[in-house]
């Protein structure tokens, strides 16, 4: 260290260069000096200003006569006193001067070391908190590590017992099927000694049995040889016989088709030349509907003839409506309408039919609409059903209707699983003039509507009218046809079908619900048709479906002739229904 120190002296005074310290030396001796000549100007500048003050106020003394003017020796000796005394009074001052400004500098020294103290307790305080900071930070972060590696550690432990479970699991499930394939091995051992067994008996068995055979063959060969020929020239003549047979059934069948609709035909000659028949539309339908008037209007009587209304009363006829399959709805507003007016009186049963005329002519009046044509470039209808409902005939008749409007009628048979569908669409297409497109049996419905749809757009067609299957309700895979069916109308005209219509059966009562139910759901069923009310004593149905499905009611069904099928007309339907129509003369 002492050799650098040198080495650095050494190097200094060869270049002349100079150390911090003794440039700070330098400094602070430059500083003295200057600050000694200021404390000397001071002196002197004071010494002057105070002996000019001590001369100015010794004249004046003179002037006003306090002392007396001396001699120039005496003047000389004061005028030395008063400078000394003013040097001493100006150092006394400038020492003064000084030791304030030392006095005030120390302040100030200790003014700023108070500051440069409060500072750096500012400073330690503020690294404090920061060194507090960032350690709560740091557990912070220690703690999230910890919780991190704690969670990784728990999900590493889950995740291992779950493959351990896992593990477990086909391990159980290997040794079972290991269990499972020894068990089968041992039944098969088993069962193939048994079998090999078996076969070993039932070979020797064979043996002996096709010996035996043999034997009998031998001696059957020889008689089979002589009744082969027979056979075969019998065989020749009956193969013949039965052709023959067949091809007269055929021609017989064809002659019975084509009878049946030459009579189809001719009876509609006769029909269309027929006088008008005496009875009118509301008799028509009272007729229609006998056997559900005459049911529930005999239980009226039997029930109600001058009885007081009161709560059995009401509850019994609410009983015997909705066993008319009326619906709990319709029978409960029938109730309260003869309660309204009638509770604790004597009522008759026309009083009853009255009261039940009004309650079904409110619930199917706002639902009574004919059916008519959209003004649609090509009108498209389409007929729903389940079996035996009636759609086929029912499409027949309309299409007849449609053709004596002078509308161009095409019918679809859609029923490709039915033959007999196709032939009787034809027997109607005859009748209505109107041509009948089919398809192979048991083909593509879908397919087979798609084409006519082309077809009724390239000919300029009116009306093209649909014949579905019948479908059950509560068979998805058939409904699931008939979605298709829909869903290729609309694919060709989006505001297509412009009718959807479900054909009911009175006859099947309150089934019909839930086959209005399935049948709006796939077909966006537009109006209701309801057939063989003529065969039932269930017509109540048609006011329970209107009362929950609320869908217009184009027409009923009264008979199998086309004029028996009518437009619907609530109050005349609710007349015959109630039975108030027997007491009303018949409209000539």
């Amino acid at each position: 260290m002492a050799e650098e120190k040198k080495k650095k002296g050494f190097l200094k005074k060869l270049f002349g260069g100079k150390s911090k310290e003794d440039k700070q030396a330098e400094e602070a001796a430059e500083r003295a000096a200057k600050q000694k000549l200021v404390d000397e100007q001071m002196a002197a500048r004071m010494a002057a200003i105070n002996a000019a003050a001590l001369k100015s106020a010794r004249e004046q003394d003179v002037a006003s006569g306090i002392v007396e003017e001396v001699d120039a020796d005496e003047k000389a000796r004061l005028e030395a006193e008063e400078k000394a005394r003013a040097e001493a009074q100006a150092k006394h001052d400038v020492e003064a001067a000084k030791r304030l400004a030392e006095e005030k500098k120390q302040i100030e020294a200790e003014h700023q070391a108070e500051l440069a103290r409060q500072a750096e307790e500012k400073r330690k305080a503020e690294q404090a908190e920061k060194e507090r900071l960032e350690r709560l930070e740091a557990e912070k972060k220690a703690k999230a590590e910890a919780e991190k590696k704690a969670r990784e550690a728990a999900e590493k432990a889950e995740a291992e017992a779950k493959a351990k479970e896992e593990a477990r699991k086909k391990a159980e499930a290997e040794e079972a099927a290991r269990l499972a394939k020894e068990e089968a091995a041992r039944r098969e051992a088993e069962e193939k000694a048994l079998r090999e067994a078996s076969e070993a008996e039932a070979r020797k068995l064979k043996q002996k049995q096709d010996a035996e055979r043999e034997a009998r063959e031998a001696e059957a060969a020889r008689e089979a040889e002589a009744r082969e020929a027979a056979s075969r020239a019998e065989a020749e003549a009956e193969a013949t016989r039965v052709a023959e047979l067949k091809a007269e059934q055929e021609r017989l069948e064809a002659e019975k088709i084509a009878a049946a609709r030459a009579a189809q035909v001719s009876a509609d000659k006769v029909e269309s030349f027929a006088p008008e028949k005496k009875k009118g539309f509301l008799e028509r339908i009272s007729d229609g509907l006998r056997k559900s008037t005459s049911r529930m209007s005999d239980n009226i009587t039997a029930v109600f003839n001058k009885r007081k209304l009161d709560d059995d009363a009401l509850e019994d006829l609410e009983d015997l409506l909705i066993q008319s399959d009326f619906g709990v709805g319709p029978a409960t507003k029938v109730a309260a309408l003869l309660a309204k007016d009638k509770f604790d009186k004597e009522v008759t049963d026309m009083e009853i039919k009255v009261a039940l005329a009004d309650v079904v002519a409110e619930i199917l009046t706002p639902l009574e609409k004919p059916l008519e044509l959209t003004g649609a470039r090509l009108e498209v209808v389409l007929f729903v059903g389940v079996n035996g409902s009636g759609k086929t005939t029912t499409l027949g008749k309309f299409a007849k209707r449609f053709a004596d409007q002078g509308k161009k009628v095409l019918i679809v048979a859609g029923d490709t699983f039915r033959a007999a569908a196709d032939e009787q669409l034809r027997v109607w297409g005859d009748r209505a003039g109107a041509p009948v497109m089919s398809g192979r049996q048991g083909g593509d419905a879908a397919g087979l509507v798609y084409d006519a749809m082309e077809r009724a757009k390239t000919e300029g067609y009116d009306v093209l009218m649909i014949d579905t299957a019948g479908r059950l309700q509560n068979r998805s895979e058939l409904m699931d046809e008939l979605s298709k069916i829909v869903r290729v109308i609309k694919k060709l005209d989006e505001t297509a079908p412009h009718h959807s219509i479900l054909v009911l059966d009175a006859t099947v009562g309150q089934n019909a619900l839930s086959q209005t139910e399935a049948f709006k759901t796939t077909a966006g069923v537009t109006g209701l048709i309801m057939t063989k009310l003529d065969g039932t004593a269930k017509g109540g149905v048609l006011v329970a479906l209107s009362d929950k499905f609320k869908l217009p009611i184009h027409a009923i069904g009264i008979g199998e002739r086309i004029e028996d099928l009518e437009n619907f007309s609530a109050p005349v339907f609710a007349a015959a229904l109630s039975g108030v129509a027997d007491a009303m003369k018949p409209i000539a």
